[in-house]
């Protein structure tokens, strides 16, 4: 905790987190003033790997899969049903079904507390798991839409109305669109990166937001070590962009070679069953090299500064 003391639940994480989020909410130690508003960040590490014994979830949610044929739970048309991860499929969704429940005890508080008319709650993920999907057993690290498409769900209730949106929100933009909501959009600092899309949540600006033309797609990996063998720098394998219909990356070996492309259209094959060839979409790829390169120079990427694959990214 914050003055260094350990503690050992000895029960599931994500119940024990609802149960401290319930105290917290119900103020059973004073640890808050109730005349002022709260914030509270649950970070739940269920569902994730490893998912292979009932020390990774609760038996009771394993129960609901385990007697499920494999192929009534990995669906998908581009997974990959006979890889050995694949009965980790019944552990993951078990421990999805576990933290619905302990996080439906927290709504279940917020309401009984008469708290759930003018809270902001938001669910959501720092990235996707592929489960045998595109023939990988790397959950994440990938721009495979398994991996890179999370959920993002907003309940404010009479300001926000239920409905679906395509908007390309991005880590960044979590923070300042958070702030816009509490209608402390004047107090977003300037150097902060994302944007705040709260009108569009509201629907009432909904036209007037420059939408984000696309979200980047960043791969790093452990680049030089020093005398003890700690890592010190990192190594920008890959960059990538996706946009509303299509999914880039770009990947480079350890001279700045590029070695690899992936290319899917999103819309016309939504599991990405087909790697285009960017010599055969010349128009699509520039437009999306431009839209790559214009992002990276914005956070001043080492790609940029170092002016990675400038022969085909017009920075």
């Amino acid at each position: 905790d914050t003055d260094g003391k350990r503690h050992d639940p000895k029960e599931w994480s994500p119940l024990h987190e609802a149960k401290q989020v319930i105290s917290y909410l119900r103020n059973d130690k004073n640890q808050r003033d109730p005349k002022k508003p709260f914030f509270i960040m649950v970070g739940m590490n269920p569902p994730h790997s490893p998912y292979r014994s009932l020390d990774d979830c609760m038996e009771e949610d394993f129960n609901l899969y385990k007697d499920q044929p494999i192929d009534s739970l990995l669906i998908r048309p581009n997974a990959d049903r006979q890889r050995e991860k694949a009965e980790s499929a019944r552990y993951y969704f078990a421990s999805v079904s576990g933290v619905d429940r302990a996080f439906g005890q927290i709504l279940d508080c917020l309401k009984e507390l008469k708290l759930d008319k003018n809270t902001i709650v938001v669910f959501t993920s720092d990235h996707g798991e592929t489960m045998c999907s595109q023939f990988t057993d790397d959950p994440k690290n990938s721009p495979y839409a398994e991996s890179m498409n999370v959920p993002f769900l907003v309940r404010y209730p009479q300001h926000i109305r239920p409905r679906v949106d395509n908007l390309l929100l991005s880590s960044p933009d979590i923070m300042p669109t958070l702030l816009g909501l509490c209608n402390l959009d004047k107090d977003i600092p300037a150097n902060v990166q994302g944007s705040n899309y709260a009108p569009i949540f509201y629907e009432d600006s909904v036209q007037t937001v420059a939408r984000p033309t696309g979200a980047l797609y960043i791969q790093n990996m452990d680049g030089d070590k020093d005398k003890d063998g700690n890592v010190i720098s990192y190594f920008p394998r890959s960059r990538g962009i996706k946009t509303q219909q299509y999914t880039l990356a770009l990947y480079i070996d350890r001279e700045n070679k590029l070695t690899k492309t992936l290319l899917f259209d999103d819309v016309n094959d939504p599991y990405q069953l087909q790697n285009l060839s960017p010599e055969e979409h010349p128009e699509i790829v520039k437009e999306l090299y431009q839209e790559l390169a214009k992002q990276l120079k914005e956070i001043d990427d080492p790609w940029y500064q170092q002016k990675i694959l400038s022969d085909i990214l017009p920075y």
